[in-house]
């Protein structure tokens, strides 16, 4: 669910448009939505007059997601049009997110789902191969696909035995961004021998750091990808929301692993 809530909005200009007051709680956008120094982007995220509901709360669940996914594809790792990219848990959160932004540069989705109705999702987002990782058999799909040789690129956001998992399925001096801290028995063997580029991402890290121009490059992020949502490039899928008391069974919901999407906290 990370950092987001949806709380309020007010009008910020005379023209009508609508501005969210506080739903990503960052430097860059504090107090008011006051701007940083010379960062050369609108203090405040401009939404149509009267704006639905439905559009807010993907507002709430924008940052954390998308900021996650552009800079594990974008910054951390080299991604080209053409490459045959695998992600991991692609109906979630961030990875649903992930296949549009992969997509966007023109590369080929392989991704990992556990039920038809996932599968179908992630489908109507651009995915070229959906694997159920319920089938004792989608390794080997996967590699087929790759002509045997594994993908140019593997984004994992699961952790755990998938991360060292997934460096079979990487293509020698291919490349493999995760989210998560490997495991202390992680064996690094194979990453090895096949030459990988391992890399990790948090979005958290120019916050933690106070890294002023990677704060700036966040909000600039931000920007980019509030255009395309509203132009009907990209889609936010909020799979369910739960009011801010609820947010025990939130947690419980997520770790279940039936949402689609993101999940919002309203309050």
């Amino acid at each position: 669910m990370g950092r987001e809530l949806f709380k309020q909005l007010a009008p910020v200009s005379t023209s009508g448009a609508w501005g969210i007051k506080s739903c990503f709680v960052r430097e860059a956008w504090v107090n008011g939505l006051e701007p940083m120094p010379n960062m050369r982007l609108s203090p405040v995220i401009a939404w149509p007059a009267n704006p639905k509901l439905s559009l807010c709360i993907q507002a709430a669940a924008l940052p954390l997601v998308t900021i996650t996914a552009w800079e594990a594809l974008y910054d951390r790792v080299q991604l080209n049009s053409g490459d045959k990219v695998l992600i991991h848990a692609g109906a979630g959160g961030v990875g649903h997110v992930a296949i549009q932004l992969a997509k966007f540069r023109q590369a080929e989705v392989a991704t990992t789902v556990s039920s038809q109705a996932k599968a179908e999702f992630v489908k109507s987002l651009g995915a070229d191969l959906v694997l159920n990782y319920r089938n004792p058999d989608w390794q080997e799909t996967l590699l087929t696909w790759t002509g045997g040789m594994g993908v140019d690129l593997a984004f994992d956001t699961v952790g755990g035995a998938t991360f060292s998992e997934t460096f079979a399925l990487v293509r020698p001096y291919g490349q493999v961004v995760t989210l998560l801290e490997p495991a202390p028995e992680t064996s690094w063997k194979l990453a090895r021998r096949k030459n990988l580029t391992i890399a990790f991402t948090l979005m958290l890290t120019p916050e933690l750091d106070d890294l002023k121009s990677a704060q700036v490059h966040q909000a600039q992020i931000l920007q980019q990808a509030i255009d395309w949502v509203l132009s009907g490039q990209l889609k936010i899928a909020v799979g369910k929301t739960f009011p801010l008391g609820a947010a025990a069974d939130a947690h419980q919901f997520l770790e279940s692993g039936q949402g689609v999407g993101k999940i919002v906290l309203t309050i």
